[in-house]
């Protein structure tokens, strides 16, 4: 039984957590997350390790091109500086469809969250399946352009950049890579969101996404900032402290693959739904805004209660 239950509390959350009255549900979309943080933390675990299984190939790739990198970096000097580029370019092409294959899960886990985020029940196992039956082949499109991004991106910079030491101009299309590819990384925070809540078209979900990006820029920005808070804190105690480099990248690689991916997707989902039920939601009939929320002129009511209603 002990067993059963640190199971059930490691996927779905603690038991006993009442729903939330009128009177207590929170003001606003910070309180709400908070709330949502600290019902739903322990069953940020189990959704981890279920993301985590569509990134094996990924992380055992990049595992196996470290220690290339490794062994390049004690090799001849001379020979450092071109075998790095084309160990970076190899290592980029092949990670595009080991990136490409965690769209479905991505679909799958995204939906979880967003209903969590919502403060809306959610059963981890059986509607992340449905999620990731109903929407595979659009999040296969979205996580093929997050897998060709980052070569395309590179492979760019690096031809533009040597263009750049014969003539300057070549620093606007340069300039125009590196745009694209942050917006496109600000942009997909909202394209599975988008996918997983809406029946739209693949290119109407990709061209929304981009546009409310831009459209919230700054907010966008903030928040890709805050899911990077914990490696540059960790970057700069490696700096501060180098004997603990190994130590300190040991427990930030432990809690990525435990906990923080699906900790950084609760806050991105949380950010999404904000967006979508404030600038999409009231453009189609029925739907909701300010899911989990209490209505905005609750404290001008006077509650009564059913009894006394008659």
């Amino acid at each position: 039984m002990a067993i059963r239950d640190l199971m059930n509390n490691y996927f779905y959350g603690k038991q006993g957590k009442g729903d939330f009255t009128v009177a207590d549900m929170p003001k606003n979309r910070l309180a709400l997350f908070g709330e949502v943080l600290k019902v739903r933390w322990s069953s940020l675990f189990g959704v981890n390790l279920l993301y985590m299984i569509a990134w094996i190939p990924a992380i055992v790739w990049t595992f196996i091109n470290i220690l290339a990198l490794y062994n390049l970096l004690n090799a001849e000097p001379g020979a450092v500086p071109g075998d790095v580029g084309g160990l970076l370019n190899t290592w980029l092409l092949v990670l595009a469809p080991c990136i490409a294959i965690t769209g479905p899960f991505n679909a799958g886990v995204t939906y979880v969250l967003r209903n969590w985020a919502r403060d809306e029940h959610s059963f981890v196992l059986s509607d992340f399946k449905d999620a990731l039956r109903d929407n595979w082949k659009q999040a296969l499109v979205i996580s093929l352009i997050d897998g060709l991004m980052p070569f395309l991106a590179v492979t760019c910079w690096r031809f533009y950049g040597g263009m750049m030491k014969q003539n300057l101009i070549f620093m606007l299309p340069a300039a125009m890579v590196l745009l694209m590819s942050v917006l496109w990384t600000l942009a997909s925070m909202l394209a599975y969101p988008m996918l997983v809540t809406y029946r739209l078209r693949t290119r109407d979900v990709i061209r929304n996404s981009l546009l409310m990006t831009v459209a919230k820029l700054p907010y966008a920005l903030l928040i890709k900032l805050a899911t990077l808070l914990l490696p540059a804190l960790a970057y700069g105690l490696m700096v501060l402290i180098p004997s603990i480099q190994m130590q300190i990248l040991l427990v930030v690689t432990a809690l990525y693959l435990t906990f923080m991916v699906a900790f950084n997707k609760l806050i991105t989902v949380s950010y999404a739904n904000w967006l979508c039920e404030t600038y999409l939601n009231p453009r189609i009939k029925g739907a909701r805004t300010n899911i989990g929320l209490r209505p905005e002129n609750w404290d001008d009511v006077t509650y009564i209660p059913e009894d006394d209603e008659e």
